[in-house]
């Protein structure tokens, strides 16, 4: 599918690092739970960071097998 832009040569890489810097702003927000002392939000913050990070590691695998 033409997007109208060219997105590089390293599009798994992009893919991955997006998501990983999306991560670390969820592990940001769980740090400040966790300073605060509110636990569920530091458990909450934790498992969206750690699966935003995974679904970026499976689409960078998917995105590089096209």
């Amino acid at each position: 599918m033409d997007l109208g832009f060219d997105l590089g040569a390293n599009v798994p890489s992009g893919v991955f690092t997006l998501h990983a810097v999306i991560a670390v702003v969820f592990l940001g927000l769980a740090g400040l739970n966790g300073a605060n002392g509110e636990a569920i939000g530091l458990a909450i913050y934790l498992a969206m960071a750690g699966m935003i990070a995974l679904v970026g590691l499976l689409a960078g695998r998917i995105v590089a097998r096209r």
